[in-house]
């Protein structure tokens, strides 16, 4: 009994989802601020519209992935009870990349077929990724952080999940040298296959027919 005490000492990971929330709105907000229409004199609405086009593909892929990067970090702190220091300053270094999507997405935007712009972009989104890995690594170590009897499997599954994200970002950015639009494409498909195959969701699917 005091062992188990000792082990929820810490910080509720409420206050954590409550920081994570408020830097996701501020973070998918700044998005829409790159979507501004050029004033060009004596050209008309329908060309200025669509020269926003690479822009507006870059807003709503960017939409989407830190959309995907919001749920997954909701789904993982569903299994934690408390938050310990270390936890809190990677989930600190896993905003900061957050709060630089906005950036790189507005270079890629103006800067569609570009090698580095797309090489910016696919950096980030590998960052992310393998700083969410480092903290769903950490999460469930035997540490003390996460509900005890946590699916060995679900661990397994949704670790192999995130670290497909460095992978298909290094491909992507290697691929940016090559042929830009196909590198462009990765990023397009690369929130797809992570909704397609979220490990969570199956989880938690397999719970409700068990209760059922």
């Amino acid at each position: 009994m005091e062992r188990e005490g000792h082990r929820r000492v810490g910080m509720a990971p409420g206050r954590l989802l409550t920081l994570a929330d408020g830097i996701f709105a501020i973070a998918m907000t700044l998005l829409v601020l790159d979507l501004r229409l050029p004033e060009t004199p004596g050209v008309d609405l329908a060309t200025r519209l669509g020269s926003l086009i690479p822009r507006f593909g870059t807003f709503v892929v960017s939409f989407v992935v830190l959309g995907v990067f919001w749920f997954a970090h909701h789904q993982t702190f569903h299994f934690v009870v408390r938050v310990n220091r270390t936890l809190v300053w990677l989930s600190v270094l896993f905003f900061m990349g957050v709060a630089l999507i906005p950036f790189v997405a507005s270079v890629l935007g103006a800067n569609y077929n570009d090698p580095i712009a797309l090489t910016l972009y696919g950096g980030v989104i590998g960052l992310l990724t393998v700083l969410g890995y480092v903290v769903w690594w950490y999460l469930t170590g035997e540490r003390g952080l996460v509900v005890g009897g946590l699916d060995p499997d679900l661990v397994r599954k949704v670790s192999q999940w995130i670290a497909v994200g460095p992978s298909i970002a290094l491909v992507a950015i290697v691929l940016a040298f090559v042929n830009p639009l196909i590198s462009l494409l990765i990023y397009l498909v690369l929130p797809v296959l992570f909704i397609a195959f979220n490990p969570v969701d199956s989880y938690f699917e397999r719970l409700r027919e068990g209760e059922a």
